[in-house]
Formats: C-alpha cells, structure tokens, sequence
C-alpha cells in the first residue's frame, strides 16, 4: 500500500492542467483551460479544467474530479495505479506502508498482473538485443541496417527474443511469474505435447504502451525470410490490450502532436521510428489495422488536425479511405500527403535528409476530399456509370463534414472537377445528410438527462431538444428544502467563508449601531449558534465541523476548497468535487444590454455579496420553521394530547407562523407551503 506520505506529495505535486493535457488538447481561456471532453461524444469544447482548484468539469456529460479520478476514469485504471502514474510523472519515490507478502502479491487483480509480465517481458526482450551475441548478431544488425540510432532503438525500447524455444519463457516462470499469465498475453504458446514455447522467438520486437506509458502488448517482426511464416506476429486481445483501441506510439508522440496541433497517420511501426529519426515526433500508427472508431476517438482528443501519409500503392489508398469518414465525423480536419511511388514513410525517411522529408510533407500535403475526389476521377475515366458511382463516393464523405460553410467549400470544388451544377451536387448532399440524420438512433442518451431529439428538414438540418416531461416528473425524487438550505450554508463557506463583508453591531462607544467588517464564517458560526440551529445532515455537519478546524489554518480560500477536494473522507470529497464547479464559460460583457440577458453573478460585488450571504442564512432558518410548522400540524392531528397541550401547540404555531412570514418577507419570497 502505498504511504499517507507519498500520497501528500503527489497531490501537492500535481497539476491537473498538466495531468490532462496528457491525454486532451487544452486551451487557455481566462484562469481556465477548455478542451474536448474524452467521457461523451463531444464536438466543441465543454470540459473545463481549473488549476486554482485542482478539478475538471464537463458541462455536457457533467464528468467531473480531480487529476486522480481524471485518470481512473480515462485510462479505467485503479486507485494505486493512478498515482503511481501520478509519481513517475513528477519524479516522486514512492513509499509503502510495508513491504508485500507473497499472500498479498497473490491478491494483484489480474490486471495489475499482466502489466507486470509484460514490464518484464520488454526489460528481458531489451536486454537481450544489447547484452547478448545472438541479440547483437540478428537483432541489432537488422536496425542498423534500418538505419535507427542507438538513441532511438532506447527511446522505442526496442528488443530481440532469442531464437532458442523457450529462452523467455524459462526466464519468466523462473522469476515467479505464472504461466497462466504468459499465455494470455500470448507471450508464451503451448504445444501439443503440452511443451511450452515462445511465440515470438528468433525476432525483433517493438513493444506497444497504452496514452499511460505502460506496456499492454508486442510487435514481433521475424528475420528469416519463409514464406510460410507470416512477417509479423502481434500480441492477441487481452485484459489490458485492445488492437482496434490502440495507436503505435501515442505515448511518445502526444507531446509533439499538442505542440504542432497535428498528428501524422501511418501504417507500421517502422514508419513511425523511421519519421522520428528524421525529426517528425507526432507520428502514430494504427499498426496495420482499419481506421476504427476508438482511434479516432483518441485522435480527436490530441489534436483536430490530421495528416494521413499515403505511400504510392494506389490500391492500399483507395481501401484505406473507407476509414477516413469516421475521422471527418468526429469534425476532424483531414489532409493527406501521397509519397513518390514505389516509397512508403520508412523507406522515404531513410533516403532523404531530414530537412528534405519536412519540406517534401510541407508542399505536397493537401485537403482529403479534394485528393479523394481527384484520385477517383482519374479511375474512373470517362465512364458515366463509374463517375456516378464516384461522384456519390465523393458526396458521402461531404456529408460526414459537420461544418455547414465548409460543405459549400467543397461543393463548389468538385463541381469544377466532376464538370456538374453545384445545384445537382446540393440536392444530392441534403438527400444524403437527411438519410443520415434519420438513421441516427432515436433512443435517449445519457447526455442529454432523457432528453430526444426531433429532426428537422433536410433544408434546416438543426436539432431541436425536447424533454420528456412525464418521464422527468417519475424520476426525479422530491427535493428536500431543509437538505437544500444546510448545503446552500456548506457552499458559502467553502467558496466564501474567508471574504469580509459589513455587518451591524452595537457602537463600542455606546452610541447606536455601526457597520464593521466581519468575515463570512464567522458571521455564519455567530448566526447558528445564537440560535441554536444544527445542521441535521451528518455529511453536512461534518463538513463544518471539518472546515471550523482548517479555516484557522489556512487563510486562502481555494487552499480551502482544495483541501476538502482533495480530502481523505471520499464522502468530502464527493460532495466538493460535485458542488464546487469549475467556472462557467465566459460572456461578452456586451450581450447583457444586447439581448437583455442576465450573465453577471450574483457575487460579483460587495454588496451583492453581503446580500447573498443573510439570504441563505434566511433561507435556512425559514426551512427550519418550515419543518417544526409540519410537526406541530401533525402532531395537533393526533387525539392524545391533553386540552392544556394542545393549546400550547396552537400557541407555538402562531408564533411559527408569524415568524415565517416575517423571514419570507425579508427574503422577498412567497411564502412557501
């Protein structure tokens, strides 16, 4: 387990702005910082990010936490192995409590287990390329040859498996290690015979990390030419592995992308290393596989711009832009750059300098569509029939475009190229964005809290939200006012409770009432306490009893919010994860005269503030009348009661009652009940 120090050290350490941008592309925006959300399928930036506070928030999907839950949820990782990320990212020895027992390491949930054979697995296969003959001999040769430096074969974490039968697999049953375990992850095959073996012996290997820098799988490239064996072997799905949810590289390569807000897509492992030792570090691959949805996802989280590298087999173009729609989809932008023929990434990369292979991708990168659409006019010829079929290939992928001017853009180039009216093309291109539209499922989504979605016409194509309201009214449970009050109490004194604001008190010198400054905290600790009010929530009562003992030690209101975000009781922290938000996004100080709406904040001003400050202590005392009114009715019902009590009763609530009507006149409110 890991220690309570360690844990200090990391949360100390961390920012979540750095801890996010690892896996999304953020953007500063005031103190903030905007990004697409990686829970929902989301187009435009809803998730905000806020270092002073240490969380993130999604305004769609409302994801929310800090750096740790950011990391649990993304990476569906546990609790430990969120922070020993957290460590290895800002350099932090981790200490644990005790040293593990061999009945405790048998506990390791599968997961956390084969992490662990395949961490041994790529020290073994590295150390086997450098430190041994037949590594220096077969492996090493084959990179040099390839022209990778020393440097680089380190930085990929490249290695060879002796060609032996069961070399590895000796090694890694001897060290503890289950056989169990190495066969699911396909490091280790079993033979007929029931004799063990390694499947990847006699070859080159380029292990494969998750967007966390841990190993999830193996690329295994053999070396003697045979016809009967394929050239690559690739680890088979896994707890921890999935090929169609993985990009070779994303690890290495998610810096650079964020930094050139572009990724480069190629094929192979060797294309991207070779891109590499050539200066192009934003270089991914989807390693041989069809573009599939999950990439793309990953994609769309890194950057909006995408540069596929196309070598010069016309045939591999043509069935690899199949998958590039699903990019357009995700509102990506797509351009592509075709290689002379005969080349592929790594076979260009190592005949030109690097300067060269930089300005060949600079001049010769162009949109997608427009490339598809001139690639396709040139197979098809003069045949009508193949020119249609090409024209509606063409259209098909116009109509993944979310953008409506950019659309237009395109409609307008291929009518040039396929010599046809722009009108032909649009009336074809509504028909299609109309079928689509109806084909999206009509079920409700989570994010949009059971909303549905009616469809307009194909000239409008807007979405018009519609919320089921009968289906609202039976799911959504009865508000506890009271609950609701006491929270409202909680809220100003963990967004506020340090800032001053005036109160009245007596004149020290005797002479009638004077405005002092008072922080708020203790205007609230003063108010519950002169009238005896307890909060009667336990999760809200120990809160403030919590923030009674840090607000005097600490004197900075976000060090406060912090402390019970980051608190030890996951109840705290949930609840202050969830109530204190991040900001919202920002308006024009224009639009408030413009449209006549309201966007300022209630708190934005002293007064405002002082004002919020009595309405919520109002509020509470008013729901505590509330709640002793609702007693004494009940308990007036009842026929036990002696004549004398009851007229106690009746007296008590005419006094309740004047008093709530004086507290909702205050409150500027209709009196409630």
């Amino acid at each position: 387990m890991i220690s309570k120090k360690t844990i200090d050290e990391i949360f100390a350490a961390v920012k979540i702005e750095e801890v996010v941008a690892d896996f999304v592309s953020l953007k500063k925006q005031g103190q903030s910082y905007v990004g697409i959300c990686p829970f929902h399928d989301d187009r435009n930036p809803s998730m905000h990010v806020t270092p002073r506070l240490g969380i993130y928030k999604c305004f769609v999907c409302d994801a929310k936490g800090n750096a740790v839950k950011f990391l649990m949820e993304h990476e569906k990782i546990s609790y430990p192995e969120a922070l020993e990320y957290l460590a290895k990212k800002y350099s932090i020895p981790i200490e644990y409590d005790h040293q593990e027992t061999s009945e405790e390491k048998e506990l390791r949930s599968e997961r956390e287990s084969l992490y662990l054979v395949n961490e041994f697995a790529e020290k073994f296969f590295m150390d086997q390329l450098r430190n041994t003959e037949e590594g220096q001999l077969m492996g090493m040769t084959y990179f040099k040859e390839r022209g990778f430096k020393d440097s680089t074969i380190d930085k990929f974490h490249l290695g060879y498996c002796p060609s032996g039968w069961d070399a590895f697999t000796k090694e890694a049953l001897k060290q503890g290690y289950k056989e169990d375990f190495l066969i699911k992850l396909g490091l280790t095959r079993k033979a007929a015979n029931g004799k063990l073996f390694d499947f990847y012996r006699g070859r080159v290997i380029f292990p494969i990390h998750n967007v966390l820098g841990k190993v999830i799988g193996f690329g295994g490239r053999v070396l003697k030419k045979d016809e009967k064996t394929a050239k690559y072997f690739n680890s088979p799905e896994s707890e921890i592995y999935h090929k169609t949810e993985t990009l070779y590289d994303i690890y290495l390569a998610k810096k650079e992308i964020r930094n050139k807000d572009n990724t480069i897509l190629v094929e192979g492992y060797t294309d991207v290393i070779s891109l590499f030792e050539s200066g192009i570090e934003n270089a991914v691959a989807s390693s041989g596989t069809s573009l599939t949805e999950e990439q793309v996802k990953i994609l769309s989280r890194q950057s909006k711009n995408i540069t596929v590298l196309y070598d010069g087999d016309r045939a591999g173009i043509k069935a690899s832009m199949r998958g590039i729609d699903m990019l357009l989809n995700q509102g990506l932008n797509v351009r592509v750059c075709l290689l002379p023929d005969g080349e592929d990434p790594d076979s260009f990369a190592k005949q030109h300098r690097d300067s060269e292979v930089a300005e060949y991708l600079e001049r010769n990168t162009t949109d997608f569509l427009l490339f598809k659409a001139r690639i396709l006019s040139q197979d098809a010829g003069n045949d009508p029939t193949k020119r249609a079929t090409m024209v509606m290939d063409v259209l098909k992928s116009i109509a993944s475009v979310q953008d409506n001017i950019t659309r237009a853009f395109y409609i307008k180039e291929c009518a040039k190229l396929f010599d046809l009216p722009e009108e032909t093309l649009n009336g074809e291109l509504r028909r299609m964005v109309w079928k689509k539209i109806n084909e999206q499922p009509k079920s409700n989504t989570p994010s949009t809290g059971g909303a549905t979605q009616q469809v307009a016409s194909p000239e409008e194509k807007t979405y018009v939200p519609q919320i089921d309201v009968q289906k609202n009214k039976q799911q959504k449970p009865a508000l506890d006012m009271l609950y609701e009050a006491e929270k409202g109490v909680i809220l100003l004194l963990l967004k506020y409770g340090l800032y001053e604001i005036n109160v009245e008190v007596e004149n020290p010198d005797g002479d009638g009432l004077v405005f002092m400054p008072k922080r708020i905290d203790q205007f609230v600790f003063d108010e519950l306490y002169n009238d005896h009010i307890v909060l009667t929530n336990p999760l809200l009562s120990k809160i403030y009893d919590h923030y009674a003992e840090v607000a005097q030690i600490l004197f900075d209101q976000d060090a406060i919010k912090r402390t019970f975000i980051l608190s030890e009781d996951p109840e705290e922290s949930k609840f202050a994860i969830e109530n204190i938000e991040a900001e919202m996004p920002t308006y024009s100080k224009h639009w408030q005269e413009r449209y006549d709406m309201v966007t300022i904040s209630t708190m934005n001003s002293l007064m405002q503030l002082e004002q919020e400050v009595h309405n919520v202590i109002l509020l509470l005392k008013l729901r505590i009348v509330e709640k002793q009114l609702e007693f004494l009715q009940n308990e007036m019902k009842k026929q036990d009661y002696t004549e004398e009590d009851t007229l106690n009763m009746m007296s008590r609530y005419t006094v309740l009652l004047k008093c709530r009507t004086e507290i909702s006149s205050k409150l500027n409110m209709a009196v409630s009940k």
